[in-house]
């Protein structure tokens, strides 16, 4: 029997005569029925098997199932449920059973006809909770893919403007130290246009993807953002002023000497970089505007080059 189609019940019972009242009793049941005679043989069976209903005996060779239900929980990925099959029956011993995770309590002798109806029950009420466990983890990660797709490019994989406005902010206070600036550089494809024009617009997301990726290596432990069309933010926590230019001159450099190749074409493209330390009195929409003039500041001197605001000279 394919254990994928059924049931699995674990019965722990030293026993053999009720485990063989058991089986006689779920014969006709489309179940799987594994038998454990001791609390060792029990863990093992659990690991084992990854039941779906356990019926377990209270009085056992070698220790009893108020303290057992705790291993067999630990070996247990499967949430099974837990029927105490004992001939204790005082409220107290009922209680304390259900305290400790059991879902159910049958007394021995039982009527086979009352096994047979609660194992069904049990089992069914089983099946709903691991349905309702599957839609809700189908819900997550739709609500996942959701999330990253309110918050990612659908061209370059990069953060969009959506994040800056959600989670930036929050970030940047995470990484705040001492003697230590979050840095904004906003960078900008020079010429684009003219790179649409000549080799398409195909050749155009290919260079804009080609680029998200080298911004993307380069800034592993900080935040890339396609800021809009060909312009690109990066946010770096935690760097200095020298760490900080040194990174967007490389950055520069590399873009410069990367050779993109479309269809039979090939092509490079340069950056210009603006660079502003995120100042929180300013906030960051005028921090970017900061960073912004920077940027066109080094567009109107030769482009191909990183801009600090501060050093700017109109």
């Amino acid at each position: 029997m394919d254990n994928n189609s059924t049931g699995i019940v674990l019965v722990v019972d030293d026993s053999l005569l009720i485990c063989k009242q058991i089986v006689s009793a779920l014969r006709e049941e489309p179940l799987i029925i594994v038998e454990a005679h001791n609390g060792q043989e029990a863990v093992d069976m659990v690991r084992q098997h990854q039941p779906d209903l356990i019926l377990l005996d209270v009085v056992l060779p070698d220790t009893d199932g108020y303290t057992l239900i705790t291993s067999l929980k630990a070996a247990d990925k499967n949430e099974a449920a837990i029927v105490y099959l004992t001939s204790k029956d005082k409220d107290e011993d009922v209680i304390r059973g259900f305290a400790l995770g059991a879902c159910d309590y049958i007394k021995k002798p039982f009527a086979k006809g009352e096994l047979k109806s609660r194992v069904h029950a049990h089992l069914m009420i089983k099946r709903q909770k691991d349905e309702l466990n599957r839609q809700n983890k189908e819900l997550r990660n739709n609500m996942e893919k959701l999330n990253y797709m309110a918050f990612r490019d659908g061209l370059t994989g990069l953060y969009n403007r959506r994040y800056v406005v959600g989670d930036l902010i929050d970030d940047m206070h995470v990484h705040k130290k001492e003697k230590r600036e979050n840095v904004l550089i906003l960078a900008d494809i020079d010429d684009f246009k003219k790179v649409n024009d000549t080799y398409g617009h195909d050749a155009g997301d290919m260079a804009l993807v080609c680029i998200a990726n080298i911004l993307e290596g380069a800034c592993r432990n900080h935040r890339v953002v396609r800021w809009g069309g060909e312009e690109f933010l990066m946010i770096l926590f935690e760097v200095t002023r020298d760490e900080a230019f040194a990174l967007s001159e490389s950055i520069r450099s590399e873009v410069e000497s990367f050779i993109i190749f479309s269809e039979e074409q090939s092509f490079s493209c340069t950056l210009t970089l603006g660079l502003q330390v995120y100042q929180e009195e300013k906030g960051i929409e005028e921090s970017i505007n900061c960073a912004d003039k920077a940027l066109y500041y080094g567009k109107r001197h030769g482009k191909n080059r990183s801009v600090w605001y501060d050093e700017i000279v109109e």
